[in-house]
């Protein structure tokens, strides 16, 4: 039989956040995985020869408590703990009002929070043991076109050859070429935000403390970073993105030092900014037959809170749960997939409502709805169980 004519258990379409370790739980619990990497090799992130300039030009995701475990114990944390900057302490503040909520990872009785990860060093650090895995790896294996057939989905690659698997898995980002291949819409909504991603140095430490500032045109994150530096998400308004994509370095600098005060001292320089429109874009059906969407291909969420690829990650822990010990059972079985979907749908439609209501409630110019809100926080600061709910939320530990 042909090599394109192998039907394997699980195909993985996206090397990327969700994709590559997704790919190895399942290699690890003895199913066949194809990874499909439209991508070539990857740069190796070390060549980098300014350590400064590597920091500042990073994209970074926040790593909840709970993906941490997750990540821990499937034995791949070890591979990328060095790069992983802690966050034992996260700041929520409404610029121009009184009140604030603090959450410590010392009340919460853990040595972190969560953890701020660079996004390649992630994928890049997972690829040793991805190459000692069983999974079969193919890079350049961009994908055209998915077809279902009878017991099994045929993935069309350019170039002409074919994979075929019992459960095709679409991790490949909120473009996905399988979502649109299988009939899948979506639906959007248009916060009327844009957001600016950077990185920053600062001229003191940050002492491994994370700040969500809420303004007036939305909230302002700072993660820590390994050393002096921090990821920033600048949400803004839609008509200031072209102005912020042209300022001059230090006019923007001096901008988000404005807006964020002294509080982490005095800012000193920052890295190249990507402005990008807020929109949540949500898929709707996260299956289709013998196919799964997972990470960004089923939902894209507002990056206030962090939620959104810790939602992903409990996705994929949901279907390693469900595939474990069922080498026997067919993995594309329409009520398996059936079952994946009741068990998430609580936890989905919560985060999204609760990202949604921060993305919406923290901003505006009016005096009384700030006052309001400054005094929700507060009084969230001084209830200690909401605190330790609302902590749970942001840490990936309740659903």
């Amino acid at each position: 039989m042909a090599e394109q004519d192998t039907i394997a258990d699980i195909a993985i379409v996206g090397a990327g956040l969700v994709g590559v370790p997704l790919a190895q739980v399942l290699a690890a619990q003895g199913w066949q995985v194809v990874l499909l990497d439209a991508q070539g090799p990857m740069a190796d992130v070390a060549a980098a020869s300014d350590a400064a300039t590597h920091y500042l030009k990073q994209r970074c995701t926040a790593v909840s408590l709970g993906t941490q475990r997750w990540f821990d114990r499937h034995g791949l944390w070890s591979a990328i703990a060095e790069d992983a900057a802690p966050i034992r302490q996260v700041v929520v503040s409404h610029k121009g009002y009184f009140g604030a909520t603090r959450l410590t990872a010392a009340e919460m009785g853990v040595d972190a929070l969560g953890h701020v990860l660079d996004n390649q060093h992630l994928v890049e650090s997972l690829q040793p043991l991805l190459a000692q895995s069983s999974v079969d790896h193919r890079t350049a294996a961009r994908v055209v076109a998915v077809r279902p057939q009878e017991g099994f989905v045929e993935v069309q690659l350019e170039g002409g050859d074919r994979v075929r698997a019992r459960l095709l898995i679409a991790a490949d980002g909120v473009g996905s070429v399988v979502r649109e291949s299988v009939g899948i819409t979506t639906t959007q909504v248009d916060y009327q935000q844009a957001a600016v991603l950077s990185m920053l140095k600062l001229a003191d430490a940050h002492g491994d403390v994370a700040h969500e500032r809420f303004t007036d045109s939305g909230p302002l994150a700072l993660l820590p970073r390994k050393g002096p530096y921090m990821n920033v998400v600048d949400c803004i308004e839609p008509e200031q993105q072209a102005e912020m994509s042209s300022l001059h370095d230090a006019d923007y600098l001096a901008r988000l030092q404005s807006r964020f005060g002294y509080r982490l001292g005095r800012f000193e320089a920052v890295g190249p900014r990507l402005v990008l429109p807020l929109v949540r874009i949500e898929a709707t059906a996260q299956t289709a037959s013998r196919t799964l969407l997972l990470g960004n291909a089923v939902r894209l969420l507002h990056p206030v809170g962090g939620q959104g690829y810790n939602l992903a990650m409990r996705d994929v822990e949901c279907l390693v749960q469900l595939l474990q010990g069922q080498l026997d059972a067919d993995p594309g079985d329409a009520q398996l997939l059936a079952e994946f979907v009741a068990a998430r749908q609580s936890d989905q439609q919560q985060v999204v409502r609760f990202t949604d209501t921060l993305a919406r409630s923290f901003r505006g110019h009016a005096s009384l709805p700030g006052h309001v809100r400054s005094a929700a926080l507060l009084g969230l600061d001084t209830l200690t169980p909401l605190r330790r709910r609302f902590a749970g939320r942001t840490m990936g530990l309740s659903s």
